[in-house]
């Protein structure tokens, strides 16, 4: 059986798992918010742990923008100026509500695999968006003269940020969607085939006897 994508069979499916990820995704919004804060967190800790002669020099936390809506907020330890305003959580998030319904759509010979691929894809998103918001930290640190990053780390961060926000809500989830299904999606996807059931002997043995009593038959005739 060929596991293959119908067109119009996907899109229903789309639409249906878009509506209701829409929906759900509001609840769980905030708590994954702080999820994305902490473990964004402790990789830039990391980051500068290794590589910052101030140590760990971030700190980071969940808060309401003017517009009452939640948003991580960042600032250097020692020059609390750097930042003016958070990172809002809706746009970080926003693959999410795309990806999902992606990778529920497509069939899949049961709800285990669908989920497993689901699984693996909100892995790849989650490890995206932490980079995604660690590199828009250090594009504004890279822009604070203070800080001292050279011409060349900063024009690379600045890009690295262009970059990351222009493509994480229009490429990321196709790309993470299409290589995860890329065989299904490209028609490679096949179940193995049954083996052919051998003809019992004695089938074989009563054919062989009507033909050749046909023949004789025949030649008599």
């Amino acid at each position: 059986m060929r596991l293959g994508v119908k067109p119009l069979t996907f899109l229903v499916r789309l639409l249906v798992f878009f509506g209701l990820t829409y929906v759900l995704w509001i609840p769980v919004a905030p708590g994954y918010t702080y999820v994305l804060a902490s473990l964004t967190r402790g990789f830039l800790h990391v980051t500068e742990s290794l590589a910052d002669a101030h140590g760990q020099v971030t700190e980071m936390e969940v808060r309401q923008t003017k517009e009452n809506r939640p948003a991580i907020f960042f600032a250097h330890r020692l020059y609390p100026q750097v930042v003016q305003s958070g990172i809002p959580a809706e746009w970080v998030q926003a693959n999410l509500v795309l990806l999902i319904p992606l990778m529920l759509a497509v069939p899949a010979r049961s709800w285990v695999q669908r989920f497993g691929r689901l699984g693996a894809a909100l892995g790849i998103a989650l490890a995206l968006q932490v980079l995604d918001i660690a590199v828009t930290v250090k594009a504004m640190y890279a822009s604070f003269e203070p800080l001292g990053y050279g011409a060349v780390s900063s024009w690379l961060y600045q890009f690295a940020d262009a970059f990351t926000q222009s493509m994480d809500t229009q490429l990321f989830p196709f790309a993470i969607w299409a290589g995860i299904h890329f065989k299904q999606l490209m028609g490679w996807d096949l179940a193995p085939s049954t083996p052919a059931q051998p003809v019992p002997s004695s089938r074989v043995e009563q054919q062989s006897r009507k033909k050749k009593a046909a023949k004789r038959a025949a030649s008599r005739g």
